[in-house]
């Protein structure tokens, strides 16, 4: 009541962990609903979609009931945060074309690691054409305080601090809707 709700945008999300139910998705989301004080989210999120998790999500059928959330003025864009590989991440989006957006570990030491597959779910995100939220573009702090001579050859360069080279080339590629 404090605040204007069309003055502020508010995110959350459906984490597998605490859903064994088809009940369970709404007990969650109304407990979210209430504790905020608000009547809908900006943003609602399927969390930690991988392997484990997304078997959860279909078995309850999350995307559907997601869908539905936001059919009904509850959520005005839905999405979720995805962990795993980009072979997953390219079968889940052409399963569930109903999802807006996706989130994504985007920072330039991941890039090109095949355990987090930075480059590669980005890709699969442009060829769905789903805007991307990144999320660890510094790495958890890690990107802004580097070994002593990669932080002197950022310094040289005069354009930055070290995290601020980090958010910069996350923010850098097409179809970034935001950097967390």
């Amino acid at each position: 009541d404090r605040h204007n709700r069309d003055e502020y945008t508010l995110a959350t999300k459906l984490h597998a962990g605490f859903i064994k139910t088809f009940e369970d998705r709404d007990k969650v989301f109304n407990e979210q609903l209430s504790k905020t004080g608000v009547t809908y989210f900006d943003y609602y999120l399927l969390h930690d979609v991988g392997v484990d998790h997304y078997e959860v999500y279909k078995k309850l059928d999350c995307f559907n009931w997601l869908a539905d959330k936001k059919k009904k003025g509850l959520v005005k864009h839905i999405g979720f945060s995805f962990h795993d590989n980009a072979d997953l991440l390219d079968k889940v989006l052409t399963e569930h074309p109903e999802m807006e957006f996706v989130q994504l570990q985007i920072n330039y030491l991941d890039w090109e690691s095949e355990a987090i597959q930075s480059r590669k779910c980005y890709e699969v995100a442009t060829k769905h054409n789903k805007p991307v939220i990144v999320m660890e573009p510094v790495k958890g702090g890690k990107l802004a305080k580097l070994p002593h001579d990669a932080e002197k050859i950022l310094s040289e360069a005069g354009n930055g601090s070290p995290a601020s080279y980090a958010v910069r080339f996350a923010a850098s590629h097409d179809g970034i809707a935001m950097v967390l």
